[in-house]
């Protein structure tokens, strides 16, 4: 299949390879060219704009970092509307708001194009090793046309529901993700400053009913090593903080209250005007350690 890929960062450029290693053509543009060399090398062909980068293809992917641009891409000068024909399919696997989403759709499908929204989850690491979730929304009849090159991005690919669906599964996760990182540092602070050691507390809880969901593993590990300084391969704490707004956003339109999202959401505006866009997504519970003076680094890491 002819595919035009627009995005080649962190996250898109892994994607995109393991896309073009399953023998699909693949034209690429991104801001920095240099950042598509690796698919260039392969054999994809590079395009001046998005536009060029649609045109003559069935099927367009998009892997970008904030709604704006999502919107400039699709809608701008040289945006993919104006080589997009009757028929084609758009995917949009970034990080993006609810509303956006369904407008976007909406004006896609005037010119008879379709769209998906399809956000994924699992960091660089995942993408790289195809170990990613990718969430869909949308009609079913157009997933079911693309489901196989969904599968070459990630091992699970999770029909939603309508347009919007994988976005709202996205953004719960991103909430979900970062409330039990707030939430437990709260409850580590408070233990071991009422008398409990660090490792001991996280153990116990660890064992616990909730714990064996374990809402003290992978991430918390990050937290327990000082692993806080943000990497290539890092989901950075800005992305985050974008992702929270985003699902705040979307509660406050359906009017649904969210007291601790809402929380954590003032948390990370504080860490945004400390300046922390790009630490590693766990930096948030820094905050918490300030507040009680507790470090929550296992004595064997200190």
């Amino acid at each position: 299949m002819n595919i035009g890929w627009i995005g080649a960062g962190n996250i898109g450029l892994p994607m995109a390879r393991n896309v073009a290693q399953a023998g699909h053509s693949l034209t690429v543009y991104d801001l920095v060219k240099d950042n598509a060399r690796p698919l260039l090398e392969m054999g994809a062909h590079w395009a001046d704009s998005p536009e060029k980068a649609s045109t003559s293809n069935d099927l367009v992917m998009m892997s970008l970092p904030m709604p704006d641009d999502v919107e400039k891409v699709c809608f701008g000068d040289n945006g993919i509307i104006n080589g997009l024909k009757p028929g084609s399919i758009v995917i949009d696997m970034s990080t993006n708001s609810l509303e956006m989403v369904r407008a976007i759709e909406n004006k896609f499908q005037n010119n008879g194009i379709e769209f998906l929204d399809s956000p994924v989850s699992g960091g660089v690491e995942g993408a790289n090793s195809r170990d990613l979730v990718v969430l869909v929304g949308g009609s079913q009849n157009t997933f079911s046309r693309v489901e196989s090159v969904l599968k070459l991005i990630g091992k699970n690919v999770n029909f939603c529901g309508p347009i919007g669906a994988g976005t709202i599964c996205k953004l719960s996760h991103q909430l979900l993700a970062m409330a039990i990182l707030q939430i437990g540092g709260e409850i580590l602070t408070l233990g071991v400053k009422a008398g409990v050691d660090l490792e001991i507390l996280a153990d116990s809880i660890s064992k616990g009913v909730m714990g064996k969901v374990p809402p003290l593993g992978r991430f918390y590990q990050d937290v327990f090593t000082g692993n806080l300084k943000g990497t290539e391969t890092s989901f950075y704490l800005g992305l985050a903080a974008k992702d929270i707004k985003l699902a705040n956003e979307m509660a406050r339109k359906i009017d649904v209250p969210l007291t601790l999202g809402n929380a954590v959401e003032e948390i990370l505006i504080e860490a945004m005007n400390r300046g922390w866009q790009k630490k590693n997504f766990p930096a948030i519970v820094e905050i918490q350690e300030e507040r009680t003076g507790i470090k929550l680094r296992t004595t064997k890491h200190e």
